[in-house]
């Protein structure tokens, strides 16, 4: 293990006891084609493992999003292996890559290059680290406004929820010619030209009780 996923591995303990990282494949509805991903994830050490109401909430202040394949995400990355005319030999920026899904899956549709964002660091370590599982390169950037007009298509999941930064990644990524963009909510804001072009079911990994369970995912697009 490299001093990185432990890293990555210590945090995940001091947010949540007994929790940890381990290599998950996607269903098999993703990983088609013979593009398997596989990426790491949250795991549990025991089913014994009980957490009261303070664990939970202190967790969820701190979620680590990067420790998960969001639902939206799942979607946006079947998409994007089902149709790879979307992306194939196209400058592509993954908005908010977490995990690095969709970046990842960007690649193996046949992106001829693919920037990673996120604010957070240690989103980019875990993007590195499943794009490197993955057999795949992302070039990982926590500010892409300097790429701003280098870019061929726009990918983002769960932006849309808050409308306050859909209205900001509107004003920024405007000449960005193509957006694909998955929600689990249908809510678009006033200056939206997406149209829905697909729907999709999927559960948020890894399975924890009831959350996100069979989640209605639609893709949206903008060209």
């Amino acid at each position: 293990m490299t001093s990185l996923s432990q890293d990555l591995n210590l945090l995940l303990a001091g947010l949540l006891p007994g929790a940890k990282l381990s290599w998950q494949d996607l269903p098999s509805d993703i990983s088609q084609l013979n593009k398997r991903i596989e990426l790491q994830l949250l795991a549990l050490e025991g089913a014994d493992l009980h957490l009261d109401a303070q664990q939970i909430g202190q967790f969820w202040q701190q979620l680590p999003y990067w420790a998960f394949a969001w639902a939206a995400g799942q979607g946006l990355a079947r998409y994007l292996l089902a149709n790879p005319e979307y992306v194939k030999g196209k400058r592509v920026l993954d908005f908010g890559c977490g995990s690095g899904l969709v970046g990842i899956a960007a690649a193996k549709a046949g992106a001829a290059s693919v920037v990673a964002c996120d604010t957070d660091p240690l989103a980019l370590i875990a993007s590195r680290q499943n794009a490197q599982r993955n057999g795949v390169e992302l070039e990982l950037v926590s500010d892409w406004q300097e790429y701003q007009g280098e870019f061929d298509c726009l990918l983002a999941a769960d932006v849309l929820y808050d409308l306050t930064s859909a209205g900001d990644l509107s004003k920024q990524c405007a000449e960005i010619p193509c957006w694909l963009v998955a929600e689990t909510q249908y809510q678009l804001p006033p200056w939206s030209t997406l149209t829905r072009v697909a729907t999709s079911k999927a559960t948020t990994l890894p399975v924890l009780d009831d959350f996100d369970q069979d989640l209605d995912v639609s893709i949206y697009l903008s060209q």
